[in-house]
């Protein structure tokens, strides 16, 4: 039996307005502050497309590397015809989005996942890493209030490195099942928080048994239960 560890599927990005390149801040900033709740799902201009698939691409943000169709090139969106019906990814991260709100965009996250056989061996590995631009510089960052970093498996831990700022943080969740109630219907859950500003993450995985114990677990469950 494979376990994983796994992160959310979807992360929520805060847009920060008041950061863009060859933009001046008071410029962004005007801009954003004229656009209401009325004038938001409109796009810059009639040559300037308000759709990419069935997502409704609004302005500040545009369709078009460099069309001028956005508020900046940290907000062009590419909108990739290769899937039916197409897929929208911001340009300077290749980071799918899922849905744009006024202040909340909603994209696809990276998922980390381990396996390891009985003996202990390490199967599969998959690391797994974000970045949404130089700290600073980058008009976006992982919400700390919508996310949190959460690990679902038995006996796996993952560590998280961060960049927020000038500064890197790096944190842990650890995820452990010793009893056969632990992993009956359900996994093992370990959930923390993410800090505020956040604008790369790496993980990595980890096993403090490397499953062995998990695998002496379960082949005791399945064998009374059979």
């Amino acid at each position: 039996m494979y376990l994983h560890v796994l992160l959310f599927l979807s992360w929520l990005l805060l847009p920060q307005p008041t950061l863009g390149i060859n933009t001046t801040i008071s410029t962004i900033t005007t801009a954003v502050d004229a656009i209401t709740s009325s004038t938001f799902f409109i796009a810059k201009n009639g040559s300037c497309s308000l759709t990419c698939g069935n997502l409704t691409i609004p302005y500040p943000f545009g369709i078009g590397l460099g069309s001028g169709c956005s508020i900046g090139s940290w907000f062009d969106i590419n909108c990739s015809t290769s899937s039916d019906p197409p897929k929208a990814f911001i340009s300077t991260s290749n980071v799918e989005v899922l849905s744009i709100s006024q202040n909340q965009v909603r994209v696809r996250n990276f998922v980390a996942s381990a396996c390891y056989d009985i003996n202990g061996n390490k199967t599969t590995d998959n690391p797994a890493s974000v970045n949404l631009g130089d700290p600073g510089v980058s008009p976006y960052t992982f919400s700390d209030v919508a996310n949190k970093f959460t690990v679902v498996g038995c006996d796996d831990l993952a560590l998280i490195l961060g960049t927020f700022g000038n500064k890197n943080l790096a944190s842990g969740c650890l995820s452990l099942c010793f009893n056969r109630s632990d992993v009956g219907d359900r996994t093992g859950y370990c959930q923390t928080d993410i800090p505020k500003g956040m604008t790369y993450y790496n993980i990595s995985l980890l096993s403090v048994f490397y499953h062995t114990e998990v695998w002496i677990v379960f082949s005791f469950f399945l064998k009374t239960n059979a």
